[in-house]
């Protein structure tokens, strides 16, 4: 067991003191290259928070995708080397033109590009950005 803060904390910690605390105090260029630090905490405390969950939704929607059951495998490695597999294959199919006329594969593109702005930039998620390009 792991004692508290958890590391996710940590970081929430330490982006809040440097949001409140050092950013103020920093002349304008400085302070640029402080938020861009913020937001790359904000992004790691996201995704410590996630754990392999997104990465197991993924591997979902792919197996979903393509018929194949897909294992809940507890190593991480394994999971990346199956979703690799996975993308390759997506890629592959999508160039040679197997989902035209079948939006699946397009889809799973766009599920997986919100899922990784909810990581990211949760905020575009908020704003509505991300649901215009499908009403285009």
């Amino acid at each position: 067991m792991r004692d508290r803060p958890t590391a996710a904390e940590l970081i929430a910690i330490a982006r809040a003191t440097l949001a409140t605390d050092l950013l103020p105090l920093l002349p304008a260029e400085p302070r640029v290259l402080g938020l861009m630090v913020a937001r790359a905490l904000d992004i790691a405390e996201r995704e410590i928070s996630a754990g392999d969950a997104p990465l197991r939704s993924e591997l979902a929607r792919l197996g979903a995708l393509y018929g194949e059951s897909v294992l809940i495998v507890a190593d991480s490695e394994m999971l990346g080397r199956e979703l690799s597999r996975l993308n390759r294959r997506l890629a592959g199919d999508l160039r040679a033109g197997r989902f035209k006329g079948d939006r699946r594969g397009w889809s799973h593109l766009l599920e997986e590009t919100r899922a990784r702005l909810a990581e990211s930039n949760p905020k575009i998620l908020d704003e509505g950005v991300a649901g215009q390009a499908t009403s285009r």
